[in-house]
C-alpha cells in the first residue's frame, strides 16, 4: 500500500517595503507677546496680546501672520499700530505678507502694510483706530472695519466683501496718499508699495460713514457694492472707473 506523499511546508518570505513619509511640515512659529518679525515663514498667535506701542512690526518678505481668532489690542492715540511693515528704504518695497483672522483694536493704524505688495489681508476686525483701519495692497477681503477715525480701508488690487460702517471714510482707494515708517518719516512719492494704480471692487458695503462710503481714485472697477446711509455714498474722482450695479443713491 503506497503511502501517502508527505506534505512539506513551504514557508514565503514576504518582502515589506517600508515608504518613508515625507517629512512634516515645520508648524508655525508662535507668538507669544508683541515682537519684530524679521524672518519669513508662518507664524500664528497663542494667546491674546496688549500692545503699549507697536506690537508686530514686520521689516522681511514673505511673512504669514495668523491671528487664530485672538484679538491685539493697543493703547489707543498717536504713533502706535497693531501690525506694521517696514520697508527696508523708500524705493524698496516689501513683498508676500498675509495676515488673517482675528481682532485688531485701538492703534493709530491698526493694520499698516501698504509699502509690501501683493499682500492679503483676510478675516480680520479692526475697530477703534486713530487714523486707517487697515492700509494694504492686494487682496484685501472679508474684513469689518468700524469706528476707525479716519479710514477704515485704504488699499489698492482687489478689495471685495469687506464691511465699513462708523468711520470717517470707509473704504478709500488713493495712491496719492503717503504712509509713514515707525520713525515718523513721511516716504517719498506715492505710497510705497501701491504698485497698482487701480483697483477692483466687489461686494464691499459701507453704511452709516461719517464723510464718504467708498472713494476711488479711478481708473477702477466697482461691481455689487453697496453705499448707504453716508453723507456721501460713492464718490469716484478722476475717470474711467468702471461702476456697474453699485447700490449707492
Amino acid at each position: 500500500m503506497r503511502r501517502p506523499a508527505a506534505f512539506f511546508p513551504i514557508t514565503l518570505t514576504l518582502g515589506v517595503i517600508l515608504v518613508a513619509e515625507p517629512d512634516a511640515q515645520a508648524a508655525p512659529t508662535a507668538i507669544t507677546a508683541c515682537q519684530t518679525i524679521n524672518q519669513p515663514g508662518s507664524y500664528v498667535l497663542a494667546n491674546n496680546l496688549t500692545a503699549s506701542g507697536n506690537c508686530l512690526t514686520i521689516t522681511v518678505n514673505f511673512v504669514t501672520i495668523d491671528l487664530a481668532g485672538f484679538s491685539i489690542s493697543g493703547p489707543g492715540g498717536i504713533g502706535a499700530n497693531g501690525i506694521l511693515a517696514v520697508a527696508p528704504s523708500p524705493t524698496t518695497p516689501l513683498r508676500g505678507i498675509a495676515v488673517r483672522n482675528g481682532s485688531i483694536s485701538n492703534f493709530d493704524n491698526g493694520v499698516d502694510i501698504g509699502v509690501a505688495g501683493g499682500s492679503i489681508v483676510e478675516g480680520l476686525r479692526v475697530f477703534g483706530s486713530t487714523h486707517q483701519g487697515i492700509n494694504a495692497n492686494g487682496v484685501v477681503k472679508g474684513n469689518t472695519v468700524e469706528n476707525n477715525r479716519e479710514f477704515g480701508i485704504l488699499a489698492g488690487g482687489i478689495v471685495t466683501e469687506n464691511y465699513a460702517t462708523g468711520n470717517d471714510i470707509g473704504i478709500a482707494i488713493n495712491t496719492g496718499i503717503l504712509s509713514w515708517n515707525t520713525a515718523g518719516a513721511q516716504l517719498e512719492g506715492n505710497r510705497i508699495g501701491m504698485l497698482a494704480i487701480s483697483a477692483t471692487l466687489i461686494g464691499n458695503t459701507a453704511a452709516f460713514n461719517t464723510d464718504v462710503g467708498i472713494s476711488v481714485d479711478c481708473p477702477a472697477n466697482l461691481t455689487d457694492n453697496t453705499a448707504i446711509n453716508n453723507p456721501t455714498n460713492l464718490s469716484l474722482n478722476g475717470t474711467d472707473c468702471h461702476n456697474e450695479d453699485n447700490v449707492a443713491p
